[in-house]
């Protein structure tokens, strides 16, 4: 009788295996809504609520869109529920401390790369791994080796990166340019297009300042190849070239690069280009749209973010970005920037990792919780995510850029064709640096660095402004920058960097 009841029991396990199996082929199928592959089927242990935590304000129509959200998700076999917190900017990353450190009841979060050596530090975030091979197969599948190792230390991973243009991506400017087609200049490559431009703008449009000072890396390319382990804002205190064969750590403050791009700002300020004070422009962004500056910073993807804004204001006016020398190698230093994190603290990894692996995979997913619902919370014109005519409750103002993915990415239709194309090619060709992966801890170092920045705020900002002459102000500076530890800064960024270089070479 024994044997019998295991046998049937046996018989039962196997018909309800076999009952769950699908077709091998139907898995490999594209979606009907767009070119990403279906995801695979859910491990039963993806149940629960998701706790999502994002920065800013939460959007309007958040509730509408979680009830859909979870609607698919049953749809699709994922017992999965959402809650959505949302923290202010000025909070933002001092609230992820607080979270993990509390043991506060959250799963996912938007991180960046630059934060990874201390929240890993600090055990805010959970290595996934595992979870990757567990709930997010298709997610390994879809993103490629390198951008999961610029969100790796020790080759332990810490987010799920955007899909993006990564080459030099933040090495830009942006000018109108409807204006530069106006007064017949040629596109902008070299430096001296683009000082032609600016003072073709000082000439010709008196109401208008020529450049906001708000753009430095974008000088980059033009003065040096840099590598800013410490930060990404086109300053130091501490940069490696990839082309030097030492690859050695050097300060940037003391660099030549700093030295030129100072002295070009300095003779943009004087010639009239830049804003005469600090306030003039204090709003670099709405003085773009008003039509009170005919230049300003910008990266790879900034004009698709900006152009609706502008548009409303300037509707014929035109945006183009400005990457000067583009015929000059570019450079992948980072594969990622964005990424989404879970917590060490998290009660449901796993069904934040299957609610991440079920979005990315998906075009419809990917949409939902991207854009909102289609018709209530925007529309589609053609490919293009329009929200004309969409009430103002029901918008759906998401920070979906925490999750890019270029190749199911929606524009608006005021994105121009050969913008996205360009966009989609962007890192083809670019040259792989040698510190890619390499991640910075600041926390042998920290007191030096809170140092440097005290003298960088006295000394870089009014340079870069162009208020200061360099040969006048530098002295002063670099004896500063000297008595903060800049050199043990220098050598500490030298250090780890020459760690990460052995660990590399012996895999």
């Amino acid at each position: 009788m024994m044997v019998l009841i295991l046998l049937l029991s046996l018989l039962a396990a196997c018909s309800q295996d076999g009952g769950n199996k699908e077709d091998p082929q139907a898995s490999k199928a594209e979606n009907k809504e767009g070119s990403a592959p279906a995801p695979e089927a859910a491990p039963s242990q993806a149940v629960g609520t998701v706790k999502i935590v994002l920065p800013g304000d939460a959007p309007k129509d958040i509730a509408g869109v979680q009830a859909a959200l979870e609607s698919k998700l049953q749809a699709d076999g994922l017992n999965l529920k959402l809650e959505f917190t949302y923290f202010p900017w000025d909070q933002y990353t001092n609230k992820l401390n607080l979270i993990a450190a509390s043991g506060e009841d959250y799963d996912m979060a938007w991180t960046h790369v630059s934060w990874l050596s201390q929240i890993t530090a600090k055990n805010v975030v959970l290595p996934l791994n595992d979870l990757l091979d567990q709930q997010g197969q298709q997610l390994k599948k879809d993103i490629p080796a390198a951008n999961f190792m610029s969100a790796s230390i020790d080759n332990k991973i810490y987010g799920i990166p955007t899909l993006v243009p990564t080459a030099e991506n933040n090495n830009f400017f942006t000018i109108r340019g409807d204006l530069r087609e106006k007064y017949k200049l040629a596109p902008i490559k070299t430096l001296a297009d683009f000082e032609n431009y600016l003072d073709t703008i000082k000439k010709n449009e008196p109401d208008m300042v020529p450049i906001a000072n708000d753009a430095n890396r974008g000088l980059l390319r033009e003065f040096g190849d840099v590598y800013l382990p410490i930060g990404d804002s086109g300053a130091g205190p501490a940069y490696i070239d990839p082309t030097d064969p030492k690859l050695e750590v050097k300060s940037f403050y003391e660099s030549d690069i700093f030295k030129n791009i100072v002295k070009t700002k300095r003779k943009w300020y004087l010639n009239g280009w830049l804003p005469k004070d600090a306030q003039e422009i204090k709003d670099p962004e709405a003085a773009l749209n008003n039509g009170k500056i005919a230049a300003t910073w910008s990266n790879v993807l900034k004009i698709s973010e900006r152009i609706d804004a502008f548009k409303q204001t300037l509707p014929n006016g035109t945006l183009e970005d400005v990457f000067l020398n583009p015929d000059k190698p570019k450079f992948v230093f980072d594969a990622a920037s964005n990424l989404l994190s879970i917590f060490s603290t998290s009660k449901n990894s796993k069904g934040a990792m299957a609610f991440i692996n079920w979005f990315r995979s998906n075009q419809a997913n990917y949409d939902l919780f991207s854009y909102g619902v289609k018709d209530v919370n925007y529309k589609l014109d053609g490919d293009a995510v329009s929200t004309e005519g969409i009430a103002e409750n029901a918008t759906y103002n998401q920070v979906y850029w925490a999750w890019d993915d270029i190749r199911m990415k929606h524009f608006s239709k005021n994105v121009d064709a050969g913008y996205i194309e360009n966009l989609k090619s962007w890192d083809k060709n670019a040259i792989v640096a040698p510190v890619l992966g390499f991640r910075f801890n600041a926390e042998p170092v920290k007191s030096e660095i809170a140092q440097i920045d005290a003298v960088a705020q006295e000394f870089v900002g009014p340079a870069y402004a162009g208020f200061t002459d360099y040969d006048n102000f530098y002295p002063d500076f670099q004896s500063k920058l000297k008595s903060a530890g800049i050199d043990k800064v220098v050598a500490e960024v030298q250090k780890q960097f020459t760690e990460f270089q052995a660990k590399n070479t012996a895999k």
